[in-house]
């Protein structure tokens, strides 16, 4: 804004604007230049819960005019007036506010926009979309650390109100984008879709994105910033949860969902939904809802005191048809009582451990405004000082609120709404964070956790996920990690582990993930999140132990790292513009995997069966890399098949046809190599005899240890079992 950066920018807008008003302009014709007439102004949209902050930080780094359109109308005609003279180098608003007045903002004289959590703006018919795509102002700015929640078109969705109409339809996006890069994504995906959405994936990684898309992750000040470590804990529900959950899943509307596409009983050939089992609008949501409070807490389904005359008749009909013909507890009473939530016993350990340290301070975060008012009752009963911050928080108190937590060495934990403080909220003074019911939709936990572990943090964070094990936050989980694996390709063209069968947005390819009959359903003796991922890991290593080649690996130059690209370029001209992008880089560095500390040996004493590090789930996986670049080259090698059949046109009629020779000529002592499925029955055995694995129970663990490994190391272990086949089997 071509700032001098000292007190010469104090009040410079209104002095100018000064001396123009004692010209003659002014005086006769009342007319002032444009407010970006001189200097560039700006229109800054953020959540109302940190516009203030940004205020403060003007404040901070200079002396910037800025106007706050967010109280009274009366104020915010004021700050528009000031703009409108050119008093204002920026004006602060909030979502809503720049929504409801966009008539009156959409035309002004603004340099530039700045939209501060732009995947507000990711649904292309919502409201807010609708209203911001009419700003005249052509030059805007999206500031988000999730342009990918839910869906690659999102990611459209949000470039294309940045740059307008630069980026194809939606429709186009969808099929050359969101469509092979979902496919790909599949453990059930063919050769061909694997190959086609690694392609897919490098072209908008490093042909698309960098004209639109500035990606800057933590890796840039990792130096500056200690470690983070994210733990995902499988809370066992209590058998009195494991009942009542049973419970729900047999009333009448849910069998009604999960059966409404088979034939009706009533012999009529119809499908149940469309005959006499015709479901309800609004059941789905309302019994995934029950289910989650289920998973959290039995009380949740409890009428309480704060109901609503509606609410009560509801939670009353509800918990007599959780609780059948035994007591139904009181709201009060059951707050408290361990056998109602699993999740207790685990918080109760972590805080217990945590408190022995005195220097800690923890984040607890919930998206349900009732489990946070039962947070608060076990936290007074347990004398631990803590604060509570959610949507009824004014405005005004929450950066006191904030400062307190951070002085005052009495306040050990801040109880926090997700979707409240969830963003913008600076609270590095933490460094342990509680997530005690996940969302939907992984951006609002991952934006939670970095309340804390952000640019200012000074000490290790740990994170801990709480799940009921068996339930639908167990699929809620399955499907984060499905779009934490869809940010990582979309972001990074990453090669990662294909975990699970389902494709999203495909109604015939559910699989463990989508559709209804996975959303009603209790895993009651497995964790289906850890067997799909003991499930995965076998497939990578059976994969491995049959295609990959012992012996020494040959270091790649970096002339050759064009593996990714080299299927396509040498098919057509149309495919040629890929050629030159660089290939994907792996850090093939095995992870550290810390010893088991006391917190985690206390949450196996009291109960949890599994947990895992979230960020070693993520890792770019080699082996499918290995697998990628067969694919890539089986699929250069058929073009170049296809090719030359095509460009043979001698006439066989007139020209006899003579036996091509075998090259290289076969010899006697020659010996065929070992077919993929060979290869795999003699490693597997060797396996075994070498004593690496000792029994079933061990190949998941071993599978996953092999897929962790450099590439030397995974070459190392398979010449060891290739010496061994070979000098001791037949």
């Amino acid at each position: 804004m071509k700032k001098y950066g000292d007190k010469r920018d104090i009040e410079r807008r209104r002095k100018h604007v000064s001396k123009l008003q004692d010209g003659r302009e002014w005086r006769e014709e009342r007319g002032l230049p444009a407010a970006d007439a001189i200097w560039p102004t700006c229109l800054i949209i953020a959540p109302s819960t940190v516009v203030h902050n940004w205020e403060r930080e003007f404040q901070v780094w200079g002396y910037f005019e800025v106007g706050l359109y967010t109280n009274t109308p009366s104020q915010r005609e004021s700050v528009l007036t000031d703009f409108k003279m050119g008093r204002l180098d920026v004006v602060l608003t909030s979502f809503d506010l720049a929504r409801r007045d966009i008539s009156r903002l959409d035309d002004l004289a603004w340099s530039c926009i700045i939209v501060d959590e732009a995947h507000r703006v990711k649904n292309p018919r919502s409201k807010i979309t609708e209203a911001y795509n009419r700003f005249t102002c052509q030059r805007r700015f999206g500031l988000t650390g999730t342009a990918i929640q839910n869906s690659y078109a999102e990611m459209w969705t949000i470039l294309d109100w940045t740059n307008p109409g630069r980026l194809g339809t939606g429709k186009q996006w969808k099929g050359y984008v969101t469509k092979p890069l979902t496919m790909g994504q599949s453990a059930g995906a063919t050769e061909e879709e694997r190959a086609k959405a690694l392609i897919v994936a490098r072209t908008l990684k490093d042909k698309l994105l960098p004209l639109f898309f500035k990606r800057r992750t933590k890796d840039i000040i990792k130096d500056q910033l200690p470690t983070k470590t994210d733990e995902v804990v499988f809370c066992p529900l209590t058998p009195t949860q494991i009942t009542v959950y049973k419970r729900i899943l047999e009333m009448e509307p849910v069998r009604n969902m999960i059966h409404k596409d088979e034939l009706c009983d009533c012999g009529s050939r119809k499908q149940r939904k469309e005959c006499c089992h015709a479901i309800e609008k609004g059941d789905v949501l309302k019994y995934m809802s029950i289910l989650i409070k289920i998973s959290n807490h039995l009380a949740l389904i409890l009428p309480a005191p704060n109901d609503t005359a509606e609410q009560t008749v509801r939670h009353r009909e509800l918990s007599e048809a959780a609780f059948s013909m035994e007591c139904i507890p009181k709201y009060g009473t059951a707050m408290l009582q361990p056998q109602f939530c699993g999740k207790w016993v685990v918080l109760n350990t972590l805080l217990t451990e945590w408190r022995k340290d005195h220097s800690n301070k923890v984040l607890i975060f919930t998206k349900s405004v009732k489990l946070l008012d039962m947070l608060e009752f076990h936290l007074k009963s347990n004398s631990y000082g803590f604060l509570t911050l959610d949507g009824s928080t004014k405005q005004a108190d929450r950066m006191p609120m904030i400062d307190r937590f951070h002085r005052d060495s009495d306040i050990f934990i801040f109880l926090i709404s997700t979707l409240a403080g969830g963003t913008g909220l600076n609270l590095t003074g933490a460094n342990k964070v509680v997530i005690f019911d996940p969302n939907w939709n992984p951006a609002h936990d991952l934006q939670a956790m970095d309340r804390a572990y952000r640019f200012g943090q000074t000490r290790d964070v740990s994170v801990y996920r709480l799940l009921g094990a068996g339930s639908i936050e167990e699929l809620i989980y399955a499907r984060q990690l499905y779009k934490q694996q869809q940010m990582a390709i979309g972001y990074q063209a990453s090669i990662q582990t294909r975990y699970f069968q389902g494709v999203q947005g495909d109604t015939h390819r559910h699989g463990e993930l989508f559709g209804i009959k996975n959303i009603f359903k209790l895993h009651e003796t497995n964790l289906a999140t850890k067997m799909a991922i003991e499930r995965a890991s076998i497939v990578e290593l059976d994969w491995a132990l049959a295609h990959l080649g012992a012996g020494k690996v040959k270091k790649q130059k970096p002339s050759a790292e064009k593996w990714v690209y080299e299927a396509d370029t040498r098919g057509s001209k149309e495919e040629a513009d890929l050629q030159g992008l660089s290939a994907l880089l792996f850090d093939d560095d095995p992870p550290q995997v810390a010893e088991e500390d006391e917190i985690q040996k206390t949450l196996n004493f009291v109960g949890v069966k599994y947990s895992h590090r979230n960020d070693d789930v993520l890792l770019p996986s080699l082996i499918e890399e290995e697998r990628a670049r067969n694919a890539l080259k089986k699929k250069r090698q058929e073009k170049e098949a296809r090719r030359a059949q095509k460009s043979d046109n001698v006439d066989t009629a007139t020209q006899p046809k003579v036996p091509a020779p075998d090259w290289p000529p076969h010899r006697k002592h020659h010996s065929m190599p070992p077919s993929p499925k060979s290869k795999l029955a003699s490693r597997q055995i060797a396996l075994v005899e070498l004593g690496m694995i000792n029994n079933p129970t061990d190949l998941p663990g071993f599978a996953q240890t092999f897929a962790r490994k450099s590439r030397e190391e995974q070459s190392d272990i398979l010449s060891r079992l290739d010496n061994y086949a070979k000098h001791h089997l037949v």
